[in-house]
């Protein structure tokens, strides 16, 4: 990557909150050049700048930072760690600001007196009778200034994770940022990587916060989510998404004093997606939501569109009520840590969007050049950025036509009908986008049969399933009889009539409730392992 086309990363804080130290190991790893702005003007008066406030004056030192932001604003592929004034100065910032993305590390009063005491020979603010008191009062008098840039919160955290959550910025490339209109609100699904160390400022947070995730998701990204009141951790799977794990999260929030002026952030995968956003909905009448889903299954289908609910022992979200977010938020880097099945089953989310609406997005999986993957870690994160936010926009776009599931929605039950029966009738053991893949191959075949689509169809859907690592086909053990018992359950049935949605080509698809009970066992039979 050429210098010009490498974006200046500037950042910016209080003294003592780590600056200097995250700003070189960030450097390091992106191989981008370093600069201390105190550092450079030191050389070049040959003095320190406690030296040159003495003999010269702060308006003499301020204008020093003045030329030099001019400066450095022309250069490309630096990590620039500035004083703690110099991007408070509105001209520096819009500088700064052209060529370059700002982020402002964030310590306790009490952190930062205990990192800078061993060098409060060359820093004024410290040479007072209370130290602790003056550093509590210059920082609510900069609140404002260092608020307007994207806060990434130092406590407990060691200056490479820090330049690691840093550089996850870069990692996709620019966020993506898509607006969603739904009734009487409107608001953002932001993709992008690294994007949950600052989820407060991307949703606009102000005022206390409450994450609500589980065993497995929280130990890995709990904290990199900033300062936050209270983190709600229940155990990971469906079986728990039910009103006994409901009832433990109000107690929890009851007992930290969580109240509606409260934002509840919701991280996790699919269960997490619609447990959370189910307890925001009910809290105190409801309070706000914002989604950071971790899956791709979460990200391109049940962080979308409002969707809540928890389970009944009779069946899947029987209780459940709508509820949008104020932002959706999907860092594509917790995309990693994901277990190749976990990423396979989503993809069949994204397969389905594609055969839905999207041919292009279709043409783009079955290219392959979306993903490598080496050790667990997706090589080409920019396409796969891209891919997300494509397949996301198609449950958008459905979404926003039909926000309360009353008619076009249903579209995205595409291949579902089967699907939760083959998920039901394995106790679980297939899991939900392992149940769509194979749904959607049994749908197809299934409009095959009926004349609706041509066979080559089905299999070039298999193909694509298959290149995402995902099974077609159904196992044996699975009755066809039993599954169609398990499909006349399906809580979308009406007037006591199963509705399939079926293909006639990619970007064409219908919903019907005149299919012959005979066509579907031959559909299923046919797609038996």
């Amino acid at each position: 990557m050429e210098d010009k086309d490498r974006t200046n990363i500037i950042l910016t804080g209080f003294m003592a909150t780590g600056k200097t130290t995250v700003g070189r190991t960030l450097a390091s790893q992106l191989g981008y050049e370093f600069v201390d702005t105190d550092e450079l003007i030191e050389t070049r008066i040959g003095m320190t700048v406690a030296e040159f406030f003495k003999e010269k004056g702060e308006a003499a030192f301020r204008k020093m930072e003045s030329d030099l932001a001019k400066e450095l604003a022309d250069r490309r592929g630096l990590v620039i760690s500035t004083g703690g004034r110099f991007m408070l100065d509105p001209d520096n910032a819009s500088a700064l600001g052209r060529t370059g993305r700002v982020f402002c590390l964030v310590a306790t009063p009490e952190e930062i007196l205990q990192r800078a005491e061993g060098d409060s020979h060359v820093r004024p603010l410290l040479q007072v009778p209370n130290p602790l008191e003056n550093i509590v009062e210059l920082l609510q008098q900069r609140k404002e200034g260092y608020g307007q840039f994207l806060q990434l919160v130092t406590s407990e955290k060691t200056p490479e994770t820090l330049a690691g959550d840093l550089a996850g910025i870069l990692v996709g490339g620019a966020d993506v940022r898509l607006p969603i209109a739904a009734p009487h609100d409107r608001y953002e699904f932001i993709v992008g990587g690294g994007l949950l160390p600052f989820l407060s400022h991307l949703a606009g947070i102000d005022g206390p916060i409450a994450i609500i995730t589980d065993d497995n998701v929280g130990p890995l990204y709990g904290k990199s989510c900033g300062s936050v009141d209270v983190v709600v951790t229940v155990p990971p799977g469906r079986q728990n998404k039910n009103l006994a794990t409901a009832q433990s999260i109000y107690e929890r929030l009851l007992g930290a004093d969580f109240d509606r002026t409260g934002t509840i952030i919701a991280l996790g995968g699919t269960v997490i997606t619609e447990l959370a956003g189910f307890i925001a909905a009910t809290y105190m009448r409801g309070v706000d939501c914002v989604q950071c889903p971790t899956s791709l299954l979460a990200m391109v289908d049940t962080s979308i569109g409002g969707k809540t609910g928890i389970d009944l022992p009779h069946a899947k979200n029987l209780v459940g009520v709508f509820k949008q977010p104020k932002t959706v938020i999907a860092d594509i880097a917790t995309l990693q840590s994901l277990p190749p099945r976990a990423f396979a089953s989503g993809m069949a989310e994204v397969i389905k969007h594609s055969l839905i609406a999207d041919s292009d997005l279709l043409h783009k999986i079955e290219s392959g050049n979306w993903i490598q993957i080496t050790g667990g870690i997706y090589q080409q994160p920019s396409e796969l950025q891209a891919l997300v936010a494509q397949a996301i926009q198609v449950k958008i776009n459905i979404v926003q036509e039909d926000p309360f599931d009353h008619g076009r929605r249903a579209v995205l039950n595409f291949g579902h009908t089967f699907a939760n029966a083959i998920e039901r009738l394995s106790h679980h053991r297939i899991s939900h986008g392992e149940a769509v893949a194979m749904g959607i191959v049994a749908a197809t075949n299934l409009s095959a049969h009926l004349g609706h689509c041509p066979a080559d169809l089905q299999e070039r859907i298999e193909a694509v399933m298959a290149s995402a690592g995902l099974q077609t086909r159904i196992p044996a053990e699975l009755a066809s009889d039993q599954l169609l018992l398990a499909m006349r359950s399906d809580k979308k049935k009406q007037a006591g009539k199963l509705r399939y949605v079926l293909i006639k080509d990619v970007g064409d698809v219908f919903i019907t409730d005149q299919v012959p009970e005979e066509a579907v066992l031959s559909a299923l039979a046919d797609l038996k392992s």
